[in-house]
Parts: structure tokens; sequence; C-alpha cells
């Protein structure tokens, strides 16, 4: 026997998204980032073995990171995640 359990909401509104957040980034072809803070504004760090910082690009808030992530026309599929915390955030980039 197995008991039923109503799930809760599992999505965030981008309006909920604040530049404390703990937001990653799943790409279209299944790669992940991480958002983080930098002296530049903020940016993202990728769980790939070939880190590209020469098209690194730089937003003003965690908000507009994510919408400029998901709006790139070559990523239709690229889905944003928030995380309750950085243990969290770490846990699913390592996976």
């Amino acid at each position: 026997m197995r008991r039923i359990v109503i799930e809760r909401d599992t999505t965030v509104s981008i309006s909920e998204v604040n530049d404390n957040s703990f937001v990653g980034i799943q790409w279209e072809g299944g790669s992940k980032c991480m958002i983080m803070r930098t002296p530049e504004g903020f940016c993202s760090i990728a769980n790939t073995n070939y880190p590209n910082t020469m098209n690194v690009w730089y937003t003003n808030t965690v908000q507009e990171y994510v919408s400029k992530a998901l709006n790139q026309g070559n990523n239709t599929n690229s889905r944003a995640f928030a995380f309750n915390n950085v243990k969290e955030l770490c846990e699913w980039m390592s996976i």
C-alpha cells in the first residue's frame, strides 16, 4: 500500500525571483549553468568541461539574466529553476 499525496505547485513566477535567489538554467542541449553575482553584474558558470569565458554575457539583475536566457531564439527548450539554497543548486549542477 502507498499513500497518495497531492504535490505542491513546483513553479515560480519570474516576479518572485530576486538578486538573492539561487537560480540555475538547463539549456536545450542538456548542459546546466548557475547564475552568479560578479562585480560586472550577473553571469553564469556552466557544468561543462569546456567553459568558454569569451562568450559570457552580463545583466543587471537575475530576472534579466533568466529572461535573456529563456528568450534566446536557439534555446527554445531551455528551462530555469529556483532553488531553496546554494547546496540544492550545487547538487543539481553536479547531476
